[in-house]
């Protein structure tokens, strides 16, 4: 019937129904912390869902945003409850302040309005109280939280953990500063907020300190305690490091605290008793290095690059650095201020051992040293390389080192390279011992003998000592002092003592190894000389070039094979000698040699020279090379290759030449006329004599003044000129002339004419000279000598003998010679002992050469006219030395 029914069933319409379903509480009895306590569990349920409840992730801090529902509700409650503004940001900030993943800059916002609204007094007195409680639970959570900075705002999370800290303490420093929060944290009577934050990161860095201190605990042996020191001194700067990177500026800037610097002083004065003493006790119980095999076992605590001394040295040093950013003041508490003096035994240690280990070094290289170039490029051989490349290791170990104290670091760099200098001498040694000994394989050689190995060698010195004139400059040494002069304590005084000090150290010893150079080269030479010696004898007997045959071979290879400095050196030496053994070959032979002996040295001589100065350039400078030796030589040679009428021809005119330069005394004035008439002859007239002193020897017998001792005589002389043509060798035809003497007359006048047969046209004649002597004559003793003068031939005028009146006197200058001239014809001519003429020449002048005053002779006067005053017994010998 239903069914049927149903089945019978139309639709008629539809209707649609509306309804809610709800339930009402008893909202009188309903208080705010229900509020709360929705809130929490809407923040509960949307951290966990979001998976921003993990603090340690710092992903992204929750920024005080719910879920649309969980909004909703949390806004319906609120107005079911009829509550306030002020109430609301209560509620929210005393639930969210207990969260530690909120974000610190919606907290922050969240504070502020709470500030805003007890400014403005919308709280009860109950309110009050909770605001209370929640800023104090705020306050020390964040404190704690500060106690384990690195793992709650780790440095690994970058902006964001330092974007908390930061507006955390900005909320912290926000409760300090406004009255209101102030007043509510003074009645629970918490300190300043700067003093919490402060104690707490003090807390942090002793915590950290005793987690890193306890790897000290259980260790016995010296070498785990400098391992786990090491790991110390690393993780204390890792920490400092991060404290000054992350840390430093934000605490500084929101809250005024010297994060850095407080840490800072903290940490180095507790590393300072973990490591001072270990460090002083190790190099305190060193033993002395007495002997080598000490050198060689000793090597465990070395501060030198790679050991475990080196290391903490070094991450002493990167800890101390951190400390560049701090004020002076706390730079000066620091505890590892002066961790370098810790090592200054070790710095002095390395030093001693650097230098055994560098001669060794050395030493050894120069035994294996081939003496060969390394390459077609330099011409130095291995063990120059090998010593420069010691010095290099101990300038990179000293900028290594970076010793921190300015004027003591200067102190060690002069000590260091005082030993560089006396390595780089005793190099200079071992390289002449060596070539000394390739020497002695070709001793009594036919010809100079010089190996590539010898330039090499000589190279090599010249190499080390081009580069230790620059080690003050490759060690930096100019840029220290600058740092020193520049520094607080004002060191003008100390870097000027040093650099002093430094430049005497390497201008000595490069002057010491440039004589190690002229050592080396003279050993060469010593081993030559006897080869030159013989080269020398061989080209003067036979008047040719055997020297060139003998030096060119190895002066090219020196040329080839030497750089140019060493070259020169070595050229200009060989020069030297050469010229000496020149000088000692003609000295010996001056006395049994003829003259064309001489002329012959003197053309070797000159090619020789042409040799070492080649046009190309290649030797050495023929002007420089003239030396005062070469030139006095050739000056000798010169002489020694006339003959002996030449030479007293030279003499005369040497004495021509000074009466024109009147550099010796006047004795008298003789007026003359003298000339040549073109029929064929020499008019001599004399014609005057005025001015004449006389030097008597007071104890001579010849004297005219008595015993009143050695004076000059002004009284009227018996006087007569006496007239020759010099040489006498050259003119045998001609006799002497005299004028008659005029007795006690001053001027005397003479008017007398003296005339010769010969013409000027004659070659002879024009090469003598007329000698006009002007004497005191004494009766029955020797005249006395007062002056002479020496007139040229081819200087006198040829008139017409009509033409003879227009001919003007002349005025002589009378002179005697003088010793100290030094006569280079009288130097020639008395070597000629077996010459007849020149002995008989230098007797005769012997007797008017001016002697130094104050030497009385007591001989007896001798009947020959030509006597003048006495002379000395010596006086070849002094002619010799002239």
């Amino acid at each position: 019937m239903l069914e049927k029914n149903e089945e019978r069933s139309k639709e008629r319409g539809k209707i649609h129904l509306a309804g809610t379903v709800t339930s009402k509480a008893q909202l009188e009895n309903k208080s705010r912390q229900s509020y709360d306590a929705l809130l929490a569990r809407l923040i509960h349920h949307q951290l966990t869902c979001t998976n921003n409840n993990n603090e340690s992730e710092w992903s992204r801090p929750w920024d005080g945003h719910l879920s649309g529902p969980g909004a909703a509700s949390l806004a319906q409650y609120a107005i079911m409850l009829d509550l306030s503004d002020a109430a609301l940001q209560l509620a929210w900030w005393k639930v969210c302040s207990r969260i530690p993943t909120a974000d610190a800059v919606w907290v922050l916002s969240r504070l502020q309005e709470v500030q805003a609204a007890i400014s403005k007094n919308l709280y009860q007195d109950e309110e009050l109280l909770e605001l209370r409680s929640s800023f104090c639970s705020f306050i020390r959570d964040h404190t704690e939280r500060l106690k384990n900075l690195h793992k709650t705002f780790p440095p690994s999370s970058g902006i964001i953990a330092r974007r908390q800290l930061t507006f955390t303490l900005k909320a912290l420093q926000c409760m300090q500063n406004h009255a209101g929060t102030r007043a509510l944290l003074d009645l629970e009577g918490l300190p300043p907020l700067h003093e919490m934050v402060t104690s707490s990161l003090a807390t942090h860095a002793k915590n950290w300190w005793m987690t890193v201190i306890e790897e000290l605990r259980g260790v016995r042996t010296t070498d785990e305690q400098i391992s786990h020191v090491i790991n110390i001194v690393k993780e204390s700067h890792s920490f400092l490091s991060i404290a000054a990177n992350a840390y430093d500026s934000i605490f500084m800037k929101e809250m005024n605290i010297p994060y850095m610097q407080t840490t800072y002083l903290m940490v180095s004065k507790k590393v300072n008793p973990c490591v001072r003493p270990l460090v002083m006790n190790i190099y305190n119980r060193l033993p002395s290095l007495d002997t080598e095999e000490e050198e060689e076992t000793e090597c465990e605590y070395r501060l030198e690059v790679g050991t475990s001394l080196w290391e903490l040295y070094m991450n002493l040093g990167r800890l101390y650095q951190l400390s560049e950013r701090l004020p002076a003041e706390a730079r000066a508490e620091s505890g590892v201020r002066e961790y370098h003096r810790w090592f200054s035994k070790g710095v002095l240690r390395w030093l001693e051992l650097a230098m055994c280990r560098a001669r060794s070094m050395i030493k050894r290289a120069v035994e294996l040293d081939m003496l060969e170039p390394q390459d077609k490029y330099c011409k130095f051989s291995s063990s120059a390389s090998d010593t420069l490349g010691i010095f290099n290791d101990i300038k990179i170990w000293w900028q290594k080192l970076a010793w921190p104290d300015l004027e003591n670091s200067a102190v060690l760099l002069t000590k260091i390279l005082d030993n560089i200098c006396s390595c780089v001498l005793c190099y200079s040694n071992l390289i002449r011992e060596k070539v000394e000994s390739i020497f002695h394989q070709y001793e009594n050689s036919t010809r100079v003998f010089i190996t590539e190995q010898i330039c090499v060698g000589l190279n090599n010195i010249e190499r080390v000592r081009t580069e230790m004139v620059k080690l003050p400059t490759q060690f930096g040494f100019s840029e220290l002092l600058q740092k020193i002069r520049e520094s607080d304590s004002g060191g003008e005084s100390a870097a000027t003592q040093l650099d002093a000090t430094v430049e005497t150290l390497i201008v000595s010893a490069a002057e010491n190894t440039e004589a190690k150079l002229n050592e080396f080269i003279d050993t060469m030479l010593d081993k030559m000389q006897p080869t030159l010696e013989r080269a020398v004898n061989e080209a003067c007997e036979e008047r040719s070039t055997v020297l060139a045959q003998v030096l060119d071979p190895s002066l090219e290879l020196t040329m080839n094979q030497l750089n140019n400095s060493n070259f020169k050196r070595f050229l200009w030496r060989v020069w030297e000698v050469v010229v000496d053994i020149f000088t000692a070959t003609v000295m010996k032979n001056s006395e049994r040699r003829k003259a064309n002996y001489f002329g012959g040295v003197h053309t070797i001589l000159e090619e020789t020279l042409k040799f070492f100065s080649p046009p190309d350039g290649k030797g050495l400078d023929e002007t420089t090379a003239k030396t005062p030796a070469y030139t006095s030589l050739m000056e000798l040679l010169e002489s020694l290759r006339m003959s002996s009428e030449s030479l007293i021809a030279q003499y005369y005119q040497e004495r021509y030449e000074e009466q024109m330069e009147e550099i010796l005394p006047c004795k008298a004035r003789l007026y003359v006329k003298i000339l040549f008439t073109k029929p064929g002859k020499l008019i001599v007239e004399v014609i005057m004599a005025k001015d004449m002193v006389v030097e008597a020897d007071a104890c001579s017998i010849t004297s005219r003044g008595g015993g009143l001792g050695l004076h000059t005589s002004h009284q009227p002389v018996d006087s007569y000129v006496k007239v020759q043509l010099v040489p006498q060798e050259w003119f045998p035809a001609t006799a002497i002339r005299k004028t008659k003497t005029q007795r006690k007359q001053d001027p005397a006048v003479y008017e007398e004419t003296f005339e010769y047969e010969m013409s000027k046209t004659d070659d002879g004649v024009r090469a003598g000279f007329l000698l006009l002597t002007l004497k005191d004559y004494n009766l029955g003793f020797s005249n006395t000598f007062i002056g002479e003068a020496v007139i040229p031939l081819s200087s006198l005028p040829c008139v017409d003998s009509s033409q003879v009146h227009t001919v003007t006197n002349s005025c002589l200058t009378m002179t005697t010679p003088g010793l100290d001239i030094g006569y280079k014809s009288l130097r020639a001519l008395q070597f000629r002992t077996g010459d007849k003429v020149a002995s008989a020449f230098i007797k005769k002048v012997s007797k008017r050469l001016i002697e130094p005053k104050g030497k009385a002779n007591t001989s007896m006067g001798k009947s020959n006219d030509d006597k003048a005053r006495s002379k000395s017994p010596n006086m070849r010998e002094r002619l010799k030395l002239s």
